[in-house]
């Protein structure tokens, strides 16, 4: 089966079905599945277990103590070839418990409204139904396909590393099940994420009678948060938000503890390293003499998705099957982390944003635009079923950068 057919085809099964999307998405979008509601998280990774093994896929639920259970699948192709294809989604959402039921899938024309219904409930069904259609069409021309929802994406204290690396570490590319853009564009390349926490130690003082013997620590903080989001845009793409900051313990006392979080997104891993060394040196022009500082990164990094020449070539794939699906396509820079950053840390060409188009993602406007279903469903299976790029395979992630 040629590659028009096979993308005509899985259009064409997706759309005679959307009545039965909708129905699904409605129970899928039901589950509470807030990152730490593990019981709610649980019942969708059973629901989309299921699912899978009625696809004649072998599904392995990752149990956890504390978290949400994982789930990994796994699909043989009818190929010999050593070309295994990797599905990434996640199961959490960002929602509070209670707002799935508060807030069902409702339809407004061609939107389908709901919590989590483009991150990434719909996307993952969408998914779903691309597989479904590939099984009923007999067309499985890879080695072998993965499938891993893991439960922690909307947080930064993950426990799926280890998964990740089981699953990525062999692979030859990965497609990441984020929503397209809201303009409909894909994903070739993303900023990577690091977040860091500086806190000032100061010296207590009453604020009326001896303020002169205390050492403010909130103002030595308030200094140093000024000076570092100052280097904002030093760099290209480099941004620096302050996102939290908290101090003192009641206005009459002179503050002896001060603390900031902040988020700094980067396009290449030594802009990151280049950005604290400037930030090391910040820390010596103090404000307030005697106040100790202290700076420490936050564990869980999230590496930049760099457009290496392998995955431009799978973006260029994606761009040739929408052009037979009827319809043009963009890949673009986002400074939205994912997990693309994992098949980034492991050197595997990848492609994100490969769900039906949405937007308002974490709000209680998050949409799905119905009709984009079938022909993203459609280019989903045809970048599963085509053959690996020319010279696509592992690399390493930091050789070129393409910006879009």
């Amino acid at each position: 089966m040629d590659l028009h057919t096979l993308a005509r085809s899985v259009e064409d099964y997706v759309r005679q079905r959307l009545a039965r999307y909708i129905d699904e998405l409605s129970t899928l979008c039901a589950f509470e599945t807030f990152t730490f509601h593990k019981a709610g998280i649980d019942q969708a990774t059973e629901w989309l277990a299921a699912r899978l093994q009625a696809l004649s896929m072998e599904v392995t639920i990752v149990e956890r103590q504390e978290w949400g259970n994982d789930l990994l699948a796994r699909l043989r192709g009818q190929s010999d070839r050593d070309d295994v294809v990797v599905l990434l989604a996640h199961s959490d959402t960002v929602y509070p418990v209670g707002t799935a039921a508060a807030r069902p899938l409702r339809r407004e024309g061609n939107r389908l409204y709901a919590p989590g219904v483009c991150d990434m409930k719909g996307c993952i069904l969408a998914a779903l139904y691309a597989l479904e259609a590939l099984q009923a069409l007999n067309y499985r021309p890879f080695g072998e396909l993965r499938f891993l929802c893991v439960s922690d994406e909307e947080i930064n204290v993950r426990h799926c590393d280890d998964l990740m690396e089981q699953v990525l570490r062999d692979a030859h590319r990965a497609l990441v099940l984020e929503a397209a853009r809201a303009n409909g564009a894909i994903v070739s390349a993303r900023k990577g994420n690091a977040g860091y926490t500086l806190r000032a130690y100061g010296r207590a003082a009453h604020a009326g009678v001896e303020p002169e013997k205390g050492r403010n620590a909130i103002i030595e903080l308030a200094h140093q948060v000024l000076q570092f989001a100052g280097l904002s845009g030093w760099r290209e793409g480099l941004t620096i938000t302050p996102g939290l900051i908290s101090g003192g313990s009641a206005t009459n006392v002179v503050p002896d503890y001060a603390e900031a979080r902040f988020d700094l997104r980067f396009l290449h891993l030594e802009d990151k390293e280049a950005t604290e060394e400037r930030w090391l040196g910040l820390l010596q022009q103090q404000r307030v003499p005697g106040v100790r500082l202290e700076l420490e990164e936050d564990p869980h990094l999230k590496h930049p998705l760099v457009c290496t020449p392998a995955a431009h070539r799978l973006a260029e794939q994606a761009r040739a099957i929408a052009a037979m699906l009827g319809f043009s396509l963009e890949h673009v820079l986002t400074g939205g982390a994912s997990d693309a950053s994992y098949a980034a840390l492991y050197g595997v060409p990848a492609l994100d944003g490969l769900g039906p188009i949405g937007g308002n993602d974490h709000s209680p406007d998050e949409y799905l635009v119905l009709d984009s279903v079938p022909p993203r469903a459609a280019l989903l299976a045809g970048l599963i079923a085509s053959p690996l790029p020319a010279e696509a395979g592992l690399e390493e992630a930091t050789i070129i950068h393409h910006t879009h």
